[in-house]
């Protein structure tokens, strides 16, 4: 299997702005009745950031840092998104608005799409790359990161996977399935590139290899864990911690996608 290249990393949970939040050991707070700072979003253009809703923006910022540590030009950078449900909340107030046989907002309906979160930003970066979306629930980590590869070998130029889900809206799912808003971005190269390495990934990959003991999963609440995309998380902490190993981009509840992070030189 080819590798991928990490060459910048971001990240944004509620009480963890950045990656220096949880360098320096913060690891986050649940959202239930505790105020935390909003992401910022400001990588999205000014009239657009008005009508972002948080999950966007926490988005928004998770791409940037990713894409300044590597030294990435935004204009042009390939860029895939992944998400299980996207803007939910507004989703769900747009059927309980049908359901009613209330009008609906165009602009809610255009910014509750899948796809929505990603063309905002990209159309906010003037960005002429490679842009898509990709939704496979608890295997939506996996997924983006065989994209990827894809995009890495058609294109040959650096790509930034960033995954998130938002929080679960109240009532959604049962308590003990719901989870807090997460956002994760990596920036990718291929083998040969120019850029600092982080360190190297291998796969990703259908169920364990013998390619190392298994690196622990990222310490955060019972709720961030069950975040769907928090394997994406998983991979940056062992990244962040020097960790080299196999580490699950699911945590057990999809199809047993798996990553190998290895050393940043071979």
């Amino acid at each position: 299997m080819d590798e991928l290249r990490v060459i910048g990393v971001g990240l944004w949970l509620p009480g963890v702005p950045n990656v220096e939040a949880w360098q320096a050991g913060a690891r986050g707070l649940t959202t239930q009745g505790q105020e935390y700072p909003a992401p910022t979003g400001l990588g999205i253009e000014r009239r657009a950031r008005r009508r972002a809703g948080p999950f966007s923006r926490a988005l928004a910022d998770a791409f940037g840092m990713a894409a300044t540590q590597a030294h990435i030009d935004v204009t042009q950078t390939s860029a895939v998104f992944g998400s299980a449900l996207g803007e939910v909340s507004t989703m769900l107030e747009l059927l309980g608005q049908m359901h009613s046989d209330e009008p609906l907002s165009p602009m809610a309906f255009a910014t509750s799409v899948h796809s929505a979160t990603a063309g905002v930003i990209s159309i906010s970066a003037g960005n002429r790359g490679f842009t898509t979306s990709i939704s496979a629930n608890y295997d939506t980590v996996g997924a983006t990161l065989l994209e990827a590869h894809g995009v890495l070998h058609a294109l040959g130029a650096p790509v930034i996977v960033t995954c998130g889900d938002e929080a679960s809206p109240a009532g959604f799912v049962d308590e003990l399935e719901a989870s807090d808003m997460l956002a994760v971005a990596i920036a990718l190269a291929a083998p040969g590139s120019d850029a600092p390495v982080l360190a190297r990934l291998r796969g990703p990959h259908l169920g364990a290899t013998d390619q190392g003991a298994r690196v622990p999963a990222a310490e955060v609440s019972a709720r961030m864990g069950r975040n769907p995309q928090v394997g994406l998380l998983d991979v940056v902490a062992a990244i962040l911690r020097g960790d080299t190993g196999e580490v699950s981009l699911d945590r057990g509840r999809g199809r047993g996608w798996c990553v190998t992070v290895l050393g940043a030189c071979p």
